[in-house]
């Protein structure tokens, strides 16, 4: 039985959309991804939604896989229309008795890059750990911009060009060819927002190395993200399991913690802007 290698970014590949909606299926099927580092992330930006003075009519939440970040929306703003777009379709989650008259978040399938919304509809966009698979970042903030109402606000999370560093290093030791994630920087993602027309962005960081008792668990955890396999570089193919049993080895060797599990490098990216009123002076 062989194995395909779960990852293979390329700088000259983007991601396959068809690739991440399955993974991002698969991510939505399992209970697992709403109690993982995916439900942490989406906690993060709601403690940050906390020090913003907003009340939302109508909010946008992009890329969700398991429903939790836009239930919670819901929650926070029981009168507010939330409009959750994936590329996989976010399943509705099951909470409970409600009353009729509650709100439940419409569900949409539809591509960050091209947004199936009029100009100026949407008082919040939020996005938790999609947008750099959009394929196109600078498309899909100008998208996001488009949809904004003037003088609302962009909020989310992406990753950072730092995530997975050892496990491309190892790549690299092992296959004889670097290969990269096409994720942006700190300073890259700030320009972005700058040049995207966006006002007041604000960008900043947490990086953690997270232990990891070995490669299956990595991959198993990157599943959980709906991260698995995302190009259609015409190199991946299937690879034997010798060839992972190698990758671990150079892995350990490599990389290894003192207490002998794997170290992954996961950065996240916060960013928060703002679309200009262009009734508004200065």
């Amino acid at each position: 039985m062989t194995e395909t290698t779960p990852l293979a970014f390329y700088p000259t590949h983007r991601p396959d959309s068809k690739r991440v909606r399955r993974n991002w299926q698969r991510a939505a099927a399992s209970m697992a991804a709403e109690e993982g580092l995916l439900r942490r992330l989406d906690q993060a930006l709601l403690e940050r939604l906390e020090d913003i003075r907003l009340q939302p009519q109508r909010v946008l939440e992009l890329g969700g896989r398991t429903g939790a970040l836009a239930t919670a929306l819901q929650k926070k703003w029981p009168k507010a229309e939330i409009v959750s777009l994936s590329l996989a379709g976010v399943r509705r989650r099951n909470n409970g008795w409600r009353l009729p008259w509650q709100r439940q978040p419409l569900l949409l399938e539809g591509e960050a890059c091209r947004l199936p919304f009029a100009r100026n509809q949407f008082d919040l966009v939020i996005s938790s750990m999609a947008l750099h698979w959009s394929g196109d970042l600078p498309s899909s903030l100008r998208e996001m911009r488009r949809v904004l109402a003037p003088d609302r606000l962009l909020l989310f999370t992406v990753a950072g060009s730092a995530t997975l560093a050892e496990l491309f290093h190892v790549l690299a030791l092992q296959e004889g060819k670097e290969r990269t994630l096409l994720l942006p920087s700190l300073s890259g993602l700030g320009d972005l927002l700058t040049s995207g027309g966006y006002i007041m962005p604000v960008v900043d960081r947490e990086q953690a190395v997270i232990p990891v008792p070995d490669l299956r668990t990595l991959w198993q955890q990157l599943r959980m993200l709906g991260s698995a396999a995302p190009t259609a570089a015409p190199e991946n193919g299937l690879r034997g399991k010798g060839h992972l049993k190698r990758l671990e080895q150079t892995y350990r060797q490599e990389c290894a913690l003192p207490d002998g599990q794997l170290a992954c490098t996961v950065e996240v990216l916060f960013g928060h802007a703002w679309k200009k009123d262009p009734g508004a002076k200065g």
